[in-house]
């Protein structure tokens, strides 16, 4: 089983997303011997074995040496994949602030599922690729190994050696449009054609690289020029929007409305200027009664005002610097 990144690993802090299921089960033992890591586990209690699972990763954890963190999680049933994301992903940012790179175990056919979800739902280019093998985070990079390993590869290396590993029995239930891609369509196909498959998401990354310069970042603010930026934009920053927030922010939009969006703890903010959607994290500043004026003269929506206040950022650095063509080395293109 070839995994892929190992240059960018070595020699850095590595925190590995451990479930003990099968893709990080995997993951774990092939960079045992090629870099250092601990573990990061979220124990949802939603499954008869949640516990024994939490239990037998302390244990691989002191077998080799590594921390772990654990997480303990009571969310609600509704929308419970896209809360348990943003849940955890809450966890890893606290966690990171010690780490260089947060190591994720999705694979080949993961990619090819969200692949598959977007083409049958409508989408362009810079969105049927969910994620890359190494995406950029504020404080740290996120890094996939696996992400060109199918999951029949995963399986015959779990095997060969041995390992012990949990099965995920949600991963079965169709009634998650996920799982019903996956069983029905991609891991099917993966079977076939699995180096057709990478090779394509590869050549399609490619391109998307290209032509999918819609939107950039600055101080932490994303400028974005269309609703598809928006939604990577809100990726970016760590979060994935339901389909009632995006019809939420689009009416909102529409009338040059600001937008509040909020995932679990966290609010994500979209609002309108010069010409620009503006999406940033919530921030919370008492502004001077100087502030307040030069802001309302200037017609800056309220939740800018925070952000800019807070980050110490000026109207006329923020006007500078909102032209593409202008762009200078800072900026990050997404």
């Amino acid at each position: 089983m070839k995994i892929d990144f190992l240059d960018e690993l070595k020699g850095k802090k590595n925190l590995l997303a451990f479930s003990h299921g099968t893709d990080s089960t995997a993951l774990f033992y092939a960079l045992l011997d090629n870099c250092e890591f601990d573990l990061c586990l979220v124990n949802y209690h939603t499954r008869i074995n949640s516990d024994e699972e939490e239990e037998k990763a302390r244990n691989l954890a002191k077998k080799y040496g590594k921390n772990i963190y654990i997480k303990h999680a009571n969310l609600a049933q509704n929308n419970f994949e896209n809360n348990a994301r943003n849940y955890r992903y809450e966890f890893f940012d606290e966690l990171m602030c010690n780490y260089d790179n947060l190591i994720i175990a999705h694979n080949l056919n993961d990619r090819f599922e969200w692949f598959l979800m977007q083409f049958a739902k409508g989408a362009g280019l810079c969105n049927l690729l969910g994620f890359n093998g190494i995406d950029n985070r504020k404080n740290y990079k996120i890094i996939r190994p696996l992400i060109n390993v199918s999951k029949d590869e995963i399986m015959q290396y779990l095997e060969q050696n041995k390992y012990e590993y949990f099965q995920d029995e949600s991963n079965f239930d169709t009634k998650y449009k996920r799982n019903e891609i996956r069983l029905k369509y991609a891991n099917e196909f993966i079977n076939s054609y699995s180096n057709g498959v990478k090779n394509t998401l590869n050549y399609l990354e490619n391109d998307k690289s290209k032509i999918c310069k819609d939107a950039f970042s600055y101080k932490g603010i994303y400028f974005c020029l269309n609703e598809n930026a928006i939604d990577k934009a809100i990726k970016k920053l760590g979060f994935i929007s339901s389909t009632k927030q995006k019809i939420e922010l689009k009416n909102l939009l529409a009338k040059n409305n600001e937008a509040e969006l909020y995932f679990g703890r966290n609010c994500v903010c979209v609002c309108v200027y010069k010409g620009y959607f503006l999406v940033f994290l919530k921030a919370i500043f008492k502004l001077s009664k100087n502030q307040k004026e030069m802001f309302r003269i200037a017609k800056v929506p309220k939740n800018l005002r925070f952000f800019l206040a807070l980050h110490n950022i000026s109207l006329s650095e923020l006007s500078n610097n909102l032209k593409f063509k202008n762009l200078k080395q800072e900026f990050e293109i997404i």
